[in-house]
């Protein structure tokens, strides 16, 4: 719930900074702050679905309200009411930057590997750039400092926002430029070939450091690359599609849940002399002992379904919630 909260007041001050480049003056009657500041905010708004439940903001969160459709939708309505409201600057002028508010919010949400269904509903898949963390710590701290000059120097204003946005554009090539020698690192220290598949995404938490999967044909590994070097979290059974239970998960409500949460989904599975159940991991987030975001489907003796639970914040730290 942190990150939700905190997202939309990150966009909020990336909007607020880019409505400097308009060289109106910043005052909180400006129809250009007011449009470009919510704008950038009012994607965020899903997290109204939050009132039933986390599993169904975490299935409608960056979908349609994130789309190109409903982000230029957003900034016409947005636009035109503030423009009634405050009637300073033309009608076109404050639609336009309130449009530059939801754009920047779109951009930035695909930076991180939640992604966002930005051709919604034309395409329902969810695209990401895998790049930065949820809630960037450099990029805020760029804009922060950008709207701080602001306030104390209206006249640097406009060449404080030009000059943020150069930073954080540099600060992204180099993170795409240690991603790739990441990698490569990677690459040479497991003696990787070219029939092992890697993944290097931005970890969650660590602004310096790297999450990678590497998926063997018997089994997955899951690590963190810091400064110290490769550190293994977890080795995973590899998952033999044609194994009739999994197959029979793979229809259940739970496996709709990954697929639609996640492109990194894993599957294993784990029996005992009391029962057999396969469990679905979200292979992205680690936080500390165990995946964040966890499901698990559970079979009666004659092979069916018993039950299935999702675990939206870990196994240790939530009871799950049974789907029905």
């Amino acid at each position: 719930m942190g990150v939700a909260i905190i997202d939309p007041i990150t966009h909020g001050l990336i909007g607020a900074a880019l409505s400097r480049l308009s060289g109106n003056p910043l005052e909180l009657t400006d129809p250009i702050l007011i449009g470009c500041t919510l704008g950038a905010m009012l994607p965020d708004l899903d997290i109204v679905t939050h009132v039933k439940g986390r599993l169904n903001y975490l299935l409608q969160h960056r979908g349609a309200s994130h789309s190109l459709l409903a982000l230029g939708s957003m900034a016409l309505i947005l636009g035109t009411a503030v423009y009634y409201v405050f009637p300073s600057s033309p009608w076109h002028t404050v639609v336009f930057w309130t449009l530059i508010g939801t754009l920047s919010h779109g951009l930035a949400d695909l930076l991180n590997s939640y992604g966002t269904q930005l051709l919604w509903p034309f395409n329902k898949k969810k695209f990401t750039i895998n790049m930065a963390m949820l809630t960037e710590p450099v990029i805020f701290l760029l804009f922060l400092a950008s709207l701080l000059v602001s306030i104390w120097q209206p006249d640097l204003a406009f060449w404080s926002t030009k000059l943020t946005l150069f930073l954080s554009a540099l600060y992204l090539l180099l993170r795409e430029y240690h991603r790739e020698r990441t990698k490569k690192k990677l690459v040479a220290y497991f003696n990787l070939t070219e029939k092992e598949k890697i993944k290097v995404l931005p970890a969650m938490y660590r602004p310096f450091s790297w999450a990678f999967i590497i998926y063997y044909s018997d089994r997955v590994k899951v690590g963190v690359m810091s400064r110290e070097g490769a550190k293994i979290l977890q080795v995973l059974p590899q998952w033999d599609k044609n194994d009739p239970v999994i197959s029979k998960a793979m229809a259940g409500e739970i496996a709709e849940i990954f697929n639609k949460l996640t492109p990194h989904l894993h599957i294993i599975r784990k029996d005992s002399d009391s029962e057999v159940k396969v469990e679905f991991v979200d292979l992205r987030y680690w936080n500390k002992e165990s995946f964040i975001y966890t499901g698990e489907v559970y079979f009666q003796s004659d092979g069916n379904i018993a039950r299935e639970k999702f675990y939206p914040l870990g196994r240790e730290n939530s009871q799950g919630v049974l789907i029905e």
